[in-house]
């Protein structure tokens, strides 16, 4: 039996955290977003642009590692029916009638939409649900909030799937034990940054904002160099090895992404135009989400290879956790950015508050019931076994 990655499981658990960190600090930044205190501030901004250089990419890398051993004990339409199931299933039913309507609230209060009735909420949250846009890539045309990630994946996943199938068959094996061999060589692990630069040029210019073809595709790279890493030991050997460069040259993107941004006044998110100053930032784009996430494997791949009672709850809570944290993020903030305290404060009471309520959810209302359990994407918690033990009970000495 093949052992199991302890590592990659608690990755899982600190990407996942650092995403519920990152929206917390939303309030405070000097960027849009749903919901914004009045006092913003640089620190804030820079905090969570560190954040986000590395947490989704991070995500969908590990999400591509785990897709690695799910078909290895699934056919195809078994792995489709288990992401319809862990992903599309909570999207449209506890995401879309219970935890998409209260953010969609506070979108239209922030930016000063007419919102004194129910019938000024519903019709623009659903109004194109109903139709396939071409517009952006998502399944059904719904406001998603945070929960865009499910959707993102669930495509990612499917598009994906001729070309994973194609990597399990003789010929792509005979390919991935190449690339394998050649990762035993300095620097070459680094080739993986090679398509994500040239999606990341190629496409970001076409498609402005957030969440566009241009980031499914991108983050669909990321998805497929995790399952390529899963796939031979030899790669984790080669990350292993880099990682102090990997953690050298991002903090070296991040400063040059933000000496671009602040310092010469680069128009990201908006619309960016083809120059060089355009290719020189999506370089460093490419090269700061690349080599934080390596950094941060490389880290889990030396230290924390190993089991702990915390990383079996906190691993089987991802998923929900992931699901629940923004609304409840966004339901305590709209109370306490009221109050006339000072930035740090509120970022820490909206931040301990909101984890202490998502964690008391999910532990009473989810985790111990099999039908709550199905619409957040969970498997059935199996009843114990009422077979009596016939070994003999060992007694303490």
């Amino acid at each position: 039996m093949e052992e199991r990655r302890y590592d990659i499981d608690w990755v899982r658990v600190v990407a996942t955290l650092a995403v519920f960190i990152f929206h917390s600090g939303r309030f405070f930044d000097k960027l849009d977003w749903h919901l914004k205190n009045v006092q913003q501030n640089l620190f804030f901004t820079m905090f969570v642009g560190f954040l986000d250089l590395w947490m989704m990419p991070l995500l969908f890398l590990l999400s591509g590692l785990g897709t690695w051993h799910s078909l290895k004990s699934r056919s195809s339409k078994q792995y489709l029916l288990e992401r319809v199931k862990r992903l599309l299933i909570p999207l449209y039913t506890v995401g879309a009638f219970i935890l998409l309507p209260p953010q969609f609230y506070f979108e239209l209060v922030t930016h000063g939409r007419d919102v004194s009735s129910i019938w000024k909420l519903i019709p623009p949250l659903y109004g194109g649900s109903l139709r396939f846009s071409f517009d952006a890539p998502y399944i059904v045309n719904l406001w998603s909030g945070h929960l865009w990630f499910l959707q993102f994946l669930f495509i990612a996943s499917l598009l994906l799937l001729p070309l994973l199938l194609y990597l399990k068959s003789e010929p792509g094996q005979h390919l991935l034990l190449k690339l394998a061999d050649w990762s035993d060589r300095w620097g070459v692990i680094f080739l993986f940054l090679i398509p994500l630069v040239l999606v990341r040029i190629g496409l970001r210019g076409f498609f402005h904002g957030a969440h566009t073809w241009a980031d499914l595709i991108y983050y669909s790279v990321f998805f497929l160099i995790g399952y390529v890493i899963a796939s031979d030991r030899r790669f984790t050997e080669g990350y292993k090895r880099h990682g102090w460069v990997f953690l050298v040259l991002g903090i070296a993107a991040y400063a040059g992404e933000g000496f671009l941004i602040f310092g010469v006044h680069y128009p990201y998110p908006g619309a960016e135009s083809f120059s060089w100053m355009y290719v020189l930032f999506n370089i460093l784009i490419s090269i700061g989400n690349f080599c934080w996430v390596m950094f941060i494997l490389s880290l889990a791949a030396k230290y924390m290879n190993f089991n702990h009672k915390v990383l079996t709850y906190g691993n089987e809570a991802v998923l929900p956790f992931y699901i629940f944290h923004q609304t409840i993020i966004l339901c305590v903030g709209w109370f306490v950015i009221r109050w006339n305290i000072g930035i740090l404060p509120k970022y820490l009471i909206i931040a301990l508050v909101s984890f202490a309520l998502i964690m008391t959810i999910y532990d009473l209302l989810v985790r111990r019931f099999n039908a709550v359990r199905f619409f957040f994407g969970m498997r059935s918690k199996k009843k114990p076994s009422t077979i009596p033990d016939k070994q003999p009970a060992k007694t303490s000495t």
